[in-house]
């Protein structure tokens, strides 16, 4: 939304001032230009009236140069030039006083502007001619136009600027209609360059969030129905079984199974509750410059099983560190190891491998390994990769959990020197 607000700003405050210099820069040099030209060459004539008034009266030309001046003056320019009487021009008593006086006379008609000067040595009138031009009706009309070009031109730019954006949005609309008639793998392709870039980002991380929580819960219901069903038949075959049975030392044997079978649901239960409350907005990350290896060491010497060998090997320095939360990474890798302890045959080997920016926790086992179609499968909730192993298939669903919270990743293989699974977690040093 950034890009989105600061590409706003700009291409207003751009399209604003440009624009505005533009048609400013027209103005002046179109209106201005054609406004100034008859006031300029009107003020030219009256000047040249008066200067000749000035050269008649002070007897500099005679009548003859005036009249020949007058007969050579060019008929198709828009200013004419004539002599006339005084006494044929009506005027009130007032300005006939003032034009004798020397005061040129300007009197406007509806088709043409008219100066008189009076030439006192033949007592006549020297009468300049000009068109009358309305100078105010084309400067309004031209400023109307040049504000309308000026916001039309605008609105053309702002609606350059907002049809990608329209588009994003429909496309962005298009997508969220289609995710909420269930089609969950609707994402929307963010391109390079795109206002709410950063929006389109979020949804397809709402929409991948929305569709793992779907899965997981079909996975739960399915895990459900499947691990509960048995030991509640077997529950009710007992206590059928019990009903009908008198012998104690077999009521007791019964009994014994039916318990089993509760502790076993209690356990489901109890691993569904946990899995449920692994959730960001249920838990809280603490996390901190933490130690990997006595970590690792506590894990493996709390490992009862004498039948399984376990191989720890790490650098000299046990000074390695990891950022993240103590709690959460060593369910991590005890889930780790606890996986590997189930599928492997007598060996489990942990390794650990130190870079500038990451740590590297290897966990190899020397059982059958896993089939890459498996591996994208197996990291699911409740997916197991071979049913004879025990087990819900918990386990790696949350180690990926933890490991997003920690901005780390899981890469599954299988180890060329024990031949069994191999599984590689990195994670930070530092926030």
């Amino acid at each position: 939304m950034r890009i989105l607000i600061v590409s706003l700003i700009t291409s207003v405050f751009v399209a604003t001032v440009s624009l505005g210099w533009l048609f400013d820069y027209l103005y002046n040099q179109y209106v201005q230009d054609d406004t100034k030209t008859p006031v300029s060459s009107i003020t030219a004539i009256e000047q040249f009236g008066s200067d000749l008034q000035s050269m008649l009266i002070n007897g500099q030309h005679s009548q003859q140069a005036l009249v020949s001046l007058i007969s050579q003056w060019p008929d198709t320019g828009n200013y004419k030039l004539s002599l006339m009487p005084i006494h044929s021009l009506s005027l009130p008593k007032k300005l006939r006083q003032q034009l004798i006086a020397g005061e040129p006379l300007t009197l406007a008609s509806e088709d043409d502007i008219a100066i008189y000067y009076y030439l006192t040595n033949n007592q006549q009138l020297l009468v300049l001619t000009s068109p009358l031009m309305n100078q105010q009706t084309p400067t309004s009309l031209n400023r109307y136009v040049f504000t309308g070009l000026f916001y039309l031109c605008l609105l053309l730019l702002m609606l350059l600027w907002l049809y990608p954006l329209i588009n994003r949005l429909l496309a962005l609309r298009q997508m969220a209609k289609a995710f909420g008639q269930g089609k969950l793998e609707q994402r929307v392709n963010v391109g390079s360059i795109s206002y709410i870039r950063d929006l389109e980002i979020e949804f397809n991380h709402m929409a991948q969030r929305i569709s793992d929580l779907v899965g997981d819960v079909k996975l739960l219901s399915s895990a459900v129905s499947h691990d509960l069903r048995t030991p509640l038949a077997t529950i009710r075959f007992g206590m059928d079984t019990l009903q009908e049975e008198d012998d104690p030392e077999l009521r007791k044997k019964f009994e014994q199974r039916i318990s089993d079978n509760v502790d076993e649901m209690i356990e489901l239960v109890e691993i569904l509750l946990n899995y449920a409350r692994l959730d960001q907005s249920l838990v809280t990350v603490d996390k901190a410059t933490i130690k990997l290896t006595p970590v690792l060491e506590q894990i493996i010497n709390n490992q009862h099983n004498p039948q399984i060998q376990f191989v720890l090997k790490h650098p000299h320095n046990n000074d390695i560190t990891v950022y993240a939360d103590n709690k959460y990474l060593s369910m991590l890798l005890k889930n780790l190891i606890k996986n590997a302890t189930q599928h492997c045959q007598k060996k489990v080997t942990i390794t650990i491998e130190d870079s500038a920016e990451q740590v590297l926790i290897v966990v190899s086992d020397d059982g059958a390994g896993i089939e890459e179609s498996q591996r994208e499968q197996i990291i699911k909730p409740f997916v197991r990769g071979k049913a004879e192993h025990k087990g819900y298939g918990i386990g790696l669903a949350i180690v990926q959990r933890i490991l997003h919270w920690h901005n780390g990743t899981l890469t599954i293989g299988n180890d060329d020197e024990l031949g069994g699974a191999k599984f590689s977690v990195s994670l930070p040093k530092q926030g």
